[in-house]
């Protein structure tokens, strides 16, 4: 996020830099925020938070105090060069490395933002993602004013929160039922569809959706997608849906159950590839072989996936596509006014990367 050569500032005097600009912006009005919440923002250490801070305090901009937030005491009078003029929040479930497929889709869209005068913040926080996030979302917007907001796989009180608001915002992810936001997506339910078909093609007629336990829309378009296509195919074929919280050991414990069953699926639709490297490691344990004692389909694409010794069959959606999808649904939302906003969605079809991770099952 910032540079480290010598030709430019130094790493603490882009910071302070970076923070004075958001002072006189009104970005930051009260005070500025934690040191941990600017740490995940900034991506920088704390000590180069302090330092930068203390610059603040020599300019008379923030007066601090031991164990209380920088308290915002004056506005800078010149403007800071070379630093874009207006700001786009990104909201997200989960730090941005750790979501997919986030940290592509990031890069490329700060990328096309920065030229036009724009730089993307992300901020994180369940409390943003909770049944109830109204207070927590107000303290969020009252602090930051962002020119727009991008809400990653929010959920439906989320989302609703910000429709009722008017605020300019574009969904990472799909609108759940009566929410009219615009929003960039992966076509979810096409795409459960044509993994189901594609393992009942391939001789499997017990088969399996693992899928985390979250209330967003995608997730529930997957469950209809995959469902629709078992339930087309005709009597012979079964298919379940099992919700998992996403840690290693529900993993495993669902895994067994699965197991343990008379008659246990063959093959396995895995969202998220994190999720997919911890069940082909898990089923590894048991002593069975991919694709030969059961196969797997990941929903998701990521870098990961290129490491394991069988080639995963998966879905991938090009990062830079999707960026420019959702710059351009930010550039029509901010240049429309909320009673005349446009609501237009795109759903992106993923390519199908066949693989070596299905093959026909031995017994049915």
């Amino acid at each position: 996020m910032f540079s480290s050569s010598p030709r430019y500032l130094t790493l603490v005097q882009q910071v302070a830099r970076r923070l004075e600009e958001d002072i006189r912006r009104g970005v930051l009005r009260e005070s500025l925020p934690g040191e941990r919440e600017l740490v995940a923002k900034l991506q920088v250490s704390r000590r180069t938070i302090r330092a930068a801070v203390r610059i603040l305090g020599e300019k008379h901009l923030v007066c601090t105090s031991r164990g209380v937030t920088s308290r915002i005491i004056g506005r800078p009078r010149v403007r800071p060069s070379r630093l874009p003029e207006r700001t786009i929040g990104m909201l997200l479930p989960l730090p941005v490395g750790e979501i997919q497929p986030y940290s592509s889709v990031v890069d490329n869209l700060r990328a096309l933002l920065y030229p036009n005068g724009f730089r993307l913040d992300t901020y994180y926080h369940k409390h943003y993602y909770s049944r109830h996030p109204a207070a927590a979302l107000k303290r969020l917007v009252g602090r930051y004013a962002c020119d727009a907001w991008i809400l990653g796989s929010a959920n439906k009180a989320c989302q609703t929160w910000f429709l009722e608001q008017g605020l300019p915002t574009v969904l990472q992810g799909t609108a759940h039922d009566g929410i009219l936001l615009p929003f960039v997506d992966i076509d979810m339910l096409a795409t459960a569809r044509h993994a189901a078909n594609t393992l009942l093609r391939h001789g499997h007629r017990r088969i399996a959706l693992l899928i985390n336990d979250s209330d967003w829309a995608g997730h529930r378009k997957t469950e209809q997608g995959f469902l629709e296509a078992v339930g087309h195919f005709g009597q012979d074929a079964s298919g379940q849906v099992l919700r998992h919280r996403g840690e290693v050991k529900a993993l495993e414990q669902l895994i067994a159950r699965l197991l343990s069953v008379r008659l246990p699926p063959t093959a396995l639709f895995v969202v998220n590839p994190l999720h997919y490297l911890s069940v082909a490691a898990i089923l590894a344990e048991k002593g069975l072989h991919v694709p030969r004692d059961i196969s797997l389909l990941c929903r998701d694409d990521d870098v990961c996936l290129r490491y394991l010794p069988v080639e995963p069959s998966r879905y991938v959606c090009d990062s830079q596509a999707r960026a420019k999808q959702l710059f351009s649904a930010l550039m029509r939302t901010m240049r429309s006014v909320p009673a005349q906003r446009y609501v237009k969605s795109t759903l992106m079809l993923p390519t199908f990367v066949k693989g070596a991770s299905i093959a026909r099952p031995e017994t049915t």
